[in-house]
């Protein structure tokens, strides 16, 4: 029997075949696009620049559609690091933070870090210019940081004096290094009508890598990612271990607005 064939030497049933291929692969490619396009007119409720993907958080109380979350990099923002030895000792202090420091005080060495002379109440003499300081002060650069703002506290900008004080006492902050944390997040927070305010664990610390000799019996670092909000969202409360100055201790605080 004699095979039917095309113009351009392909058989029918070959034909056929090329056919049923293209046919299915545009097919595929339809079902793609509308997968595309359902996804994109999900996320239409947000704004340019901010995603109800990531973290994901409960619906506001007052709509039906998801809270929405701004994206892009954080900056570390006034990060600063107390030595508390048991007597006056000298401690090397080091930090790697993954994108770097934008300014650090006393000058941060790279080789070396911060060499200190510390007194048991805080005081500290930095070694390679001789002055004294309260604390080691850094700043980090723009970085990919994400936290789980499913849990925190939504706090009404008003009350954000009281609520700090009574959190940051309770997570194991003394008064005094109460007292400089709200006197220099306050001003940024107290106005909005409300705050969103989580506290971070290894969201932070992953990226903040902390390295002190002699090492400390005692670590508490406190980092706040907060995001002013015009109205309340539901959010689950955080808890956190109790902390116990015993030894030489080290504390850190610093923040973020996201």
């Amino acid at each position: 029997m004699n095979k039917h064939i095309n113009n351009k030497g392909f058989t029918l049933v070959e034909a056929l075949i090329i056919i049923v291929i293209v046919a299915g692969l545009g097919f595929a490619g339809w079902i793609v696009y509308k997968h595309n396009q359902q996804t994109s007119s999900a996320n239409q409720s947000c704004p340019p620049g901010e995603t109800q993907e990531y973290p994901v958080l409960n619906k506001p109380i007052s709509e039906e559609t998801p809270y929405c979350v701004k994206q892009g990099s954080v900056i570390a923002d006034k990060p600063v690091i107390y030595l508390y030895p048991t007597h006056e000792e000298q401690v090397e202090v080091k930090l790697s933070y993954i994108t770097g420091f934008s300014k650090t005080t006393p000058s941060y060495n790279p080789q070396m870090g911060w060499r200190v002379l510390a007194q048991p109440n805080g005081t500290l003499n930095n070694l390679a210019d001789g002055k004294q300081y309260p604390y080691l002060y850094w700043e980090g650069n723009s970085a990919p940081l994400h936290f789980d703002l499913s849990k925190g506290f939504v706090v009404a900008g008003s009350d954000t004096k009281s609520f700090l004080q009574e959190q940051l006492i309770s997570m194991g902050l003394s008064q005094t290094e109460t007292a400089a944390f709200i006197n220099y997040w306050l001003p940024k927070m107290e106005n909005n009508p409300y705050n969103l305010i989580h506290f971070a664990g290894s969201e932070y610390t992953n990226f903040s890598k902390l390295i002190i000799s002699p090492q400390p019996t005692s670590l508490l670092r406190v980092f706040m990612a907060y995001e002013p909000l015009q109205e309340p969202v539901k959010v689950n409360p955080q808890t956190f271990p109790s902390f116990q100055r015993v030894g030489f201790t080290v504390v850190e605080w610093g923040g973020t607005e996201l």
